[in-house]
C-alpha cells in the first residue's frame, strides 16, 4: 500500500475510534439546522402575530370611528384599564393605545390628535407589532386627511407632491437568498468545525501523546504522512459540510417562507452545484487547521488557537451583509468569499459562470497543498516534534 494511504487509514479508524473527534466532527451539522429552523419559525410567527394581533386600548369610547376603522382592518381591540407605562414595563402588555378624552373635540376642531402608543423598545419580539400599529395610524390619517381635502371641494392630489412606487428588479427566490445570508456561512463554517478534531489531534494531540517521534522513525516522507493526515481530516470535514447543506436545505423546506413573501426551492442541480462550490474548501480549512497544530504544545492548547479560525468563514458573509458590492470573476478566487458568492448565486437562482466553481476550487485546493508542504517542512525541525 501507499504509504499516504496507510496513514489515511490509520487515522480514520484513529478518529473513529474517538468519541470526542467524532461529536466535534458531526455535532454542529447537526445542530445548526435545527437553530435555522427554529429561528426562521419564531421570525415567521412573530410577523403573522402581528397581523393577527390584539391590541389594548384606553379611551375607545372616545374615538368610535377609529375604534371601527381598526376593526374593518381585522384587528381585534380589548379595552384596557390601570396604568398603561408600568403594565408594559413589567411585560403584561406589549403595547397599549392611548387614545385622549378631547379626541372627539380636537377631531371636529379639525385639530391634530396625539394617540399614544405605549410599548418598549428593547423587546424585539414587539416590534413588528408596534410597527403594524404605527402604520395602521398613518392610514387611517392619510383616509380622514383626503376625505377632509374632498368635502371643501379639493382634490387630495394637491398634497401629493412626488408618489414614490417601489420598483424591486430582485427575484423572489434572490429576496430568499439575501434573507437566510446565514445559511452560505453555516456551510462554510462546518468545514473549519467538522475536521477540527482530527487535524488537531493528529498533530498536538500525537505529539502530547509521544506518539509522532516513533511515526517519523519510519521511513517514509514527512508530505506523506503530513499528506495522510490532511486527507483523513479532510474527508470529515468534507462529510460535516455535506451533512450541514442537505440538512439546511431539508429545515428551509419546512418553513412557511411562502407567509413572509419568500419563495424557497432547491433542486437536485443547485444541491450539486453547492457541493462543487464548497467542498474544495475542506482541503484549504484542515491545511491550516494541520499548520497550526503543530505549533500547540497540546490538544487543549491547539483547540484554543484553531477556534480562532472559525472567525474566517463569518468576515465574508458580515462584509458583505453591510457593504454590497457587484461580484466579479476574480472575486470568485478568494478563499471563502468565493464560496459564499457561489452559494449565494446558486441559492437565488442565479446562472453562475463556470469560472466560478474552478477559480474558487483552484485557489483553496493549490494553498491548501502549500500549506501541507510548509507543515511537512517544518516537521523536519527538532524542535517542532519536541514541542
Amino acid at each position: 500500500m501507499h504509504p499516504v494511504s496507510i496513514v489515511l487509514g490509520k487515522e480514520i479508524r484513529d478518529a473513529a475510534r474517538d468519541r470526542r473527534a467524532l461529536l466535534t466532527a458531526f455535532l454542529f451539522p447537526v445542530l445548526s439546522p435545527l437553530l435555522v429552523y427554529f429561528m426562521m419559525t419564531a421570525i415567521i410567527e412573530l410577523q403573522t402575530d402581528a397581523d393577527k394581533m390584539t391590541i389594548p386600548i384606553i379611551g375607545g369610547e372616545h374615538a368610535p370611528a377609529l375604534i371601527q376603522w381598526l376593526k374593518e382592518q381585522d384587528v381585534h381591540l380589548e379595552k384596557f384599564s390601570g396604568d398603561a407605562k408600568q403594565a408594559v414595563k413589567d411585560k403584561d402588555k406589549e403595547l397599549v393605545v392611548i387614545i385622549p378624552d378631547d379626541f372627539q373635540q380636537r377631531f371636529g376642531e379639525l385639530k391634530t390628535v396625539p394617540v399614544e402608543v405605549v410599548s418598549d423598545g428593547s423587546r424585539t419580539d414587539s416590534q413588528p407589532k408596534v410597527r403594524r400599529v404605527h402604520e395602521l395610524l398613518r392610514q387611517y390619517n392619510q383616509e380622514i386627511g383626503a376625505l377632509r381635502l374632498i368635502a371643501r371641494g379639493v382634490s387630495p392630489d394637491v398634497t401629493r407632491v412626488v408618489v414614490s412606487q417601489h420598483v424591486d428588479v430582485a427575484s423572489k427566490e434572490q429576496r430568499a437568498a439575501t434573507a437566510l445570508n446565514f445559511i452560505p456561512m453555516y456551510i462554510i463554517l462546518a468545514a473549519f468545525v467538522a475536521g477540527m478534531g482530527i487535524a488537531v489531534d493528529s498533530t498536538a494531540g500525537e505529539r502530547e501523546r509521544k506518539t509522532l517521534e516513533p511515526l517519523f522513525i519510519n521511513p517514509v516522507e514527512r508530505y506523506q504522512i503530513v499528506t495522510g493526515k490532511w486527507l483523513a481530516a479532510t474527508l470529515f470535514s468534507a462529510i460535516g459540510m455535506a451533512l450541514t447543506l442537505v440538512l439546511c436545505v431539508a429545515a428551509m423546506g419546512q418553513v412557511p417562507l411562502a407567509q413572509i413573501g419568500l419563495q424557497f426551492h432547491i433542486g437536485n442541480g443547485q444541491m450539486l452545484s453547492m457541493l462543487l462550490a464548497t467542498l474544495p474548501l475542506a482541503f484549504l480549512a484542515t491545511s491550516m487547521q494541520l499548520l497550526l497544530g503543530i505549533f500547540a504544545k497540546s490538544f487543549k492548547d491547539a483547540q484554543s488557537y484553531i477556534g480562532l479560525l472559525v472567525l474566517l468563514p463569518m468576515a465574508p458573509s458580515m462584509y458583505m451583509m453591510f457593504n454590497p458590492f457587484m461580484t466579479r470573476e476574480w472575486m470568485f478566487a478568494i478563499p471563502m468569499l468565493g464560496q459564499h458568492l457561489l452559494l449565494v448565486d446558486v441559492l437565488g437562482a442565479k446562472e453562475v459562470p463556470l469560472i466560478g466553481y474552478f477559480y474558487s476550487a483552484a485557489s483553496c485546493l493549490l494553498l491548501g497543498m502549500a500549506l501541507v508542504l510548509i507543515t511537512a517542512r517544518l516537521f523536519q525541525r527538532e524542535s517542532i516534534l519536541s514541542g
